[in-house]
């Protein structure tokens, strides 16, 4: 759920740390939900770039599109308010991990969790989602920005098990070509998302 800025930003430390998934230095919100002192500095990170959401009104194309079912563990990088992840857990998903590398967002997503009661079904942290492991996830779900995705594909073939889903709102992958598209029109703006399926002829490549 972020845009090109922030993408950049993540490309930027990518190159510095190509074995970004050794790297994972992400915080886990707990307790209270408040991240110590060290989150400080970097507060007002979407004030600089702009936050979007993704719309509630797509969501529920978005979790169709990606097949939730019951046992799959769901990961957002960009998770923004936690809406997404919310939803794929109402919608039947065993489990729940979103990233967010602004402290204000991740602290609000912990918070929409705790609202909706489901502390101990999803995860938030806070830093930076390159660096986390995502070979337990079945779906991933991006809002993200073609840069990201750009940067985050080779960690998707990587570490994701034949089989797994990812669905993208409005970016697409280079030339990785989605299996299925659907565009979803809402007043004054249509969305255009992109599914992908792990297969055993990407892993291998």
């Amino acid at each position: 759920m972020r845009r090109l800025l922030i993408a950049c930003s993540l490309l930027v430390n990518a190159c510095l740390a190509p074995d970004a998934a050794a790297q994972d230095r992400t915080i886990r919100l707990e307790g209270d939900g408040r991240l110590g002192p060290a989150a400080d500095e970097h507060r007002g990170t979407s004030s600089a770039y702009g936050y979007e959401g993704t719309p509630h009104a797509v969501i529920p194309a978005m979790i169709q599109l990606a097949g939730v079912g019951r046992e799959d563990v769901v990961y957002e990088p960009g998770c923004g308010d936690a809406r997404v992840l919310i939803a794929a857990i109402k919608a039947g998903a065993r489990r729940g991990l979103g990233v967010d590398i602004d402290p204000d967002l991740a602290e609000v997503a912990y918070a929409e969790v705790q609202a909706a009661g489901m502390e101990n079904r999803i995860e938030i942290r806070w830093g930076n989602a390159l660096g986390v492991d995502m070979s337990d996830a079945t779906v991933v779900f991006l809002f993200m920005g073609e840069a990201f995705n750009l940067v985050l594909r080779p960690l998707l073939w990587q570490q994701l098990p034949v089989g797994a889903r990812v669905v993208s709102n409005d970016f697409s992958m280079g030339d990785w070509k989605p299996e299925k598209t659907v565009r979803v029109n809402m007043p004054g703006r249509s969305y255009t998302l992109y599914l992908w399926t792990i297969t055993q002829e990407i892993k291998s490549q």
